[in-house]
């Protein structure tokens, strides 16, 4: 099955205070990580970023940034983005502020998927909808939301076929795992 990793690496930061796809762990950027975690299991990977920050990334890996007609709108521009330039079955999504994330987890999430719609993560009742595989047919299920000013993920999948993995079923330590960093101390 063709598939294409998605790294969203857009975000705004508000709370981080900079770029959390520039923060590090052992070393390594967020996005780096997030790009090896997908690595292993698709054809291509794709970073989605802002314009700004473009020239920051490893020049090896593919960035683009989103489509100008919804330029900053949030993650779901960034996987429609992905969608409209890189044609694919299926696109498997991480965000770049996970730095627990790793290529085994995600071969596991991969391995659950049924080729439905959405497979996403929760972990214990926190959803977790940008750690998931999205099928290709929704793509204009997307373009369609964005074009109505529906920027959110949550509110896109309640009507869509998603199906909520449970993290525990992926990994032993799930919690850490699908833990988002929103300040720079929370290593």
């Amino acid at each position: 099955m063709n598939t294409i990793g998605v790294v969203l690496a857009g975000g705004l930061s508000r709370r981080y205070g900079s770029p959390k796809a520039f923060a590090s762990r052992n070393g390594k950027p967020y996005y780096e990580i997030a790009h090896e975690a997908v690595s292993t299991v698709s054809d291509e990977v794709i970073l989605v970023a802002r314009p700004e920050f473009l020239g920051d990334f490893n020049q090896d890996m593919n960035v683009i940034v989103d489509e100008k007609e919804f330029v900053g709108c949030g993650p779901l521009v960034g996987i429609y983005s992905v969608m409209a330039h890189f044609p694919a079955e299926r696109y498997v999504i991480v965000p770049c502020d996970m730095p627990y994330i790793n290529s085994d987890v995600i071969h596991s999430l991969v391995a659950s998927y049924e080729d439905e719609d959405v497979l996403a993560v929760e972990v214990e009742g926190i959803y977790h909808p940008i750690v998931a595989i999205y099928h290709h047919r929704m793509k204009d299920s997307i373009h369609q939301a964005l074009e109505h000013g529906q920027y959110s993920v949550m509110k896109w999948l309640n009507g869509v076929g998603v199906r909520w993995i449970e993290g525990n079923e992926l990994t032993m330590n799930a919690q850490d795992v699908f833990r988002n960093m929103n300040t720079p101390g929370e290593h």
